[in-house]
């Protein structure tokens, strides 16, 4: 909604610039600037200007309207403070069936002149220039166009217009409180379509994600259900287990609760009777640990599903009222951004989840980051039969570790170890603060207590994606 020549005429009829002096000038945007004004019959007041928008336009600020900053302060705003604050404008007028707007300045005997150029386009610019138009500064460099510093700004005058513009009906005190009313509207509209957007499309990656992990835990169910067999096998095996000689590959038994009928069962050749029924036990208990553990995640990220769903859901309800509506969709965004990483210190860093991961490639690593790096809440990994780095996942409040960063975690910790090359990895994971120095022990050295145990098939497809090719 940028304004026709007709309207701008019209605002600067109502605005009575001539003879106001410059107080401040302060940058809104890379688009536009407010320039707080004096005179004796209205005090202080700030007009605003906007370029190279479909809202460019010029207005007075209401009394008491909040003015936007730039972050950092910008370079035409440092020349302003130093060249344009103390001018008194001479003179306000608008080049003939054009949207530019001429300002002639008076800075203690320094003649400039400002140009404004109300354009949506390629040629909207404000433009600093000498009595001779030679340009000083400017808002937006445009060397294709000969729009820089020291260059002569070509001014060029219509005498005519191709078509006839009106100004649009309006109501209020005056046309230029229209149009910032207007535009407050609507820009206020396009934020919150803008929120709507960023917040379904966070839904959609946290849901995403969360689906994923279940889908991941329901697998690992799938893939454990069976773990009462294994242990009837155990007991099976444990009651034969006289009837075993070393290097069989399997031995049939027979099943006397079931009706006498035959079960054969596997065994390593290289193990002792006795050693083949305690692995066939510890097989179990891992089955049944791994389904336990995939259960309890599922649950629970099923829970946090819905929970999401629900919040999310919430703030993107209309609640009639559209500020806020724009503050709930602008909390969400907040509450939800992604942990940013902090690269310092030793070890690899990286990210899953919203969790941050921190891995030691070595004995002097994984010492210091368990001196200075990492606290008791924070989760710790290792390879339980093969020496190497330890992982840590970065303890968050109210967070639950979902399966796929823990996965993720072992997966890097598998790769910094002796037995990355392995098809099948054996890994035990505990809180640090359940960690014990060895006594007299290597560099580093720790005994984990109630530790937790996970078996991986190592996925350079995870490591792809978590780590720099340089670490993989």
């Amino acid at each position: 909604m940028s304004l026709n020549y007709k309207e701008i005429e019209l605002i600067l009829s109502e605005s009575e610039l001539e003879g106001a002096k410059i107080q401040k000038v302060v940058q809104s945007s890379f688009h536009s600037v407010t320039w707080e004004l004096y005179d004796r019959k209205r005090g202080r007041f700030s007009f605003f200007t906007e370029i190279g928008t479909p809202q460019s336009r010029l207005h007075i600020l209401s009394p008491g309207a909040k003015t936007a900053k730039t972050k950092k302060l910008q370079r035409f705003e440092q020349y302003a403070r130093k060249n344009l604050e103390g001018s008194v404008i001479t003179s306000c007028r608008q080049l003939p069936f054009d949207r530019a707007v001429v300002w002639d300045l008076d800075n203690h005997e320094r003649k400039l002149r400002i140009y404004f150029r109300f354009y949506s386009g390629p040629g909207a610019n404000i433009i600093v220039t000498d009595q001779d138009n030679v340009i000083q500064d400017l808002l937006l460099r445009r060397p294709g166009r000969d729009e820089m510093s020291s260059e002569t700004l070509k001014v060029e005058e219509r005498t005519s217009s191709e078509r006839e513009f009106t100004v649009r009906p309006w109501t209020g005190a005056s046309f230029s409180e229209f149009i910032e009313r207007t535009c407050a509207k609507e820009e206020s509209q396009d934020l919150h379509s803008q929120l709507v957007r960023q917040v379904t499309a966070r839904m959609e990656h946290e849901l995403s994600r969360l689906s994923t992990s279940i889908r991941s835990a329901e697998k690992s169910i799938e893939a454990n259900k069976d773990y009462e067999n294994l242990r009837y096998q155990a007991d099976l095996l444990s009651a034969s287990s006289y009837l075993i000689k070393r290097g069989q590959d399997s031995i049939t038994v027979k099943d006397w609760s079931r009706g006498g009928s035959d079960v054969s069962i596997p065994l390593d050749k290289s193990l002792t009777p006795g050693a083949n029924v305690q692995a066939l036990y510890d097989r179990y208990q891992k089955a049944k640990g791994t389904y336990d553990n995939a259960v309890e995640e599922r649950d629970r990220l099923n829970a946090e599903y819905s929970a999401t769903e629900a919040r999310f859901n919430k703030a993107l309800e209309d609640t009639g009222d559209e500020q806020a509506n724009i503050r709930r969709l602008k909390s969400i965004l907040d509450k939800t951004a992604p942990v940013v990483q902090v690269q310092e210190g030793p070890g690899i860093r990286t990210s899953s989840g919203g969790f941050q991961i921190i891995a030691g490639r070595n004995a002097k690593e994984n010492d210091e980051l368990l001196r200075h790096y990492v606290k008791g809440n924070d989760m710790w990994l290792h390879t339980r039969d093969f020496p190497g780095g330890y992982v840590f996942i970065k303890f968050r409040r109210d967070k639950t570790i979902p399966l796929e960063v823990l996965l993720d975690a072992a997966n890097i910790a598998v790769l910094y170890s002796k037995g990355r090359n392995n098809s099948s990895v054996d890994l035990y994971y505990t809180q640090v603060k359940y960690l014990r120095r060895a006594k007299d022990g290597k560099t580093g050295l720790v005994l984990p207590t109630q530790e937790k145990n996970l078996t991986i098939k190592p996925d350079p497809a995870r490591i792809a994606r978590l780590l720099p090719k340089e670490e993989r």
